[in-house]
């Protein structure tokens, strides 16, 4: 079921009324801007800065998804409410995470299943399963030790921050011999960007990341994982940040830009906005949190 939101429902409100009523709710009307922390905690502490990607069981977004041609979608991404086993042929198979589904409608037949887990202030990611409209498996991938989705540490949430992500790519397609390709992602924190949405009236206030792949910019050319240091958390170690000639971010991937892949986190939200690298540009439209 989808509902509209009252034209006065403060977020507040509406993040209690989509956990209680397990809706998916669109943003047709305004909304006022999630806070980024600052309240006071169960045990009487200050509360930290609100999750960048709320990693709650059962909660759900749906996207617009403008294609290349310019054709127009949807995509729902859903975290399942229960964990499992990883399982598959990586190191992680024996550990739990929660399988989160890409589909085209609403409880629809998944065409991506990605094994996510909270780790510290990471998100990452497992193993990932790719499957045909027959719900086939076409390719497993795992990532050796993970593939990160999103760091959300007050280190890697700064304008400037900058890491690379380095880890092993295992591609096994359906009834093919597997491949390892060894994968190095730059990271890097390009500032902050009050984003306006279509058919959304409240701007959100994002953080920006820019994500690329590294030619170089590991110490011995590429070749020893450990030497990103910290498991791929090496600070500083980044790209180089294009200029934009008067345009946001987002009006820059927006026109075509010839970006790296760009990704825009609203605190309590979740992925706001995803553009560039070659892909289809994503735009949040509707949320329901659990």
């Amino acid at each position: 079921m989808i509902t509209s939101l009252i034209k006065s429902l403060p977020l507040a409100i509406f993040l209690l009324t989509a956990t209680a009523g397990c809706e998916l709710i669109q943003f047709d009307a305004p909304i006022e801007p999630p806070t980024t922390g600052g309240g006071v905690g169960i045990d009487g502490g200050p509360l930290g800065p609100a999750p960048l990607y709320p990693f709650r069981p059962g909660s759900i977004w749906q996207y617009t998804v403008t294609a290349l041609d310019g054709s127009i979608s949807s995509k729902y991404v859903a975290i399942d409410k229960q964990p499992v086993m990883v399982g598959g042929n990586g190191p992680h198979q024996i550990d739990m995470a929660y399988p989160v589904r890409t589909s085209g409608s609403l409880g629809g037949q998944a065409w991506l299943v990605t094994m996510q887990q909270a780790v510290g202030d990471q998100i990452v990611n497992w193993r990932e399963e790719t499957f045909d409209q027959q719900n086939q498996l076409l390719v497993d991938i795992n990532w050796e030790p993970q593939q990160l989705e999103v760091d959300q540490s007050t280190e890697r949430t700064r304008t400037g921050a900058s890491w690379v992500d380095t880890y092993l790519e295992v591609v096994r397609p359906s009834g093919s011999v597997p491949t390892t390709v060894k994968q190095n992602d730059a990271w890097k924190v390009v500032g902050q960007e009050v984003l306006t949405l279509p058919g959304i009236a409240t701007p959100f206030q994002t953080i920006v990341f820019q994500k690329s792949a590294v030619i170089g910019g590991i110490p011995d050319g590429g070749t020893n994982p450990a030497d990103a240091g910290d498991a791929g958390r090496t600070s500083d170690a980044g790209v180089g940040r294009p200029m934009l000639t008067g345009l946001t971010w987002s009006e820059a991937a927006d026109a075509g830009v010839n970006f790296p892949k760009t990704l825009w986190y609203a605190r309590s939200i979740g992925k706001v906005k995803e553009a560039g690298g070659g892909e289809p540009t994503e735009e949040l439209r509707g949320l329901e949190l659990h």
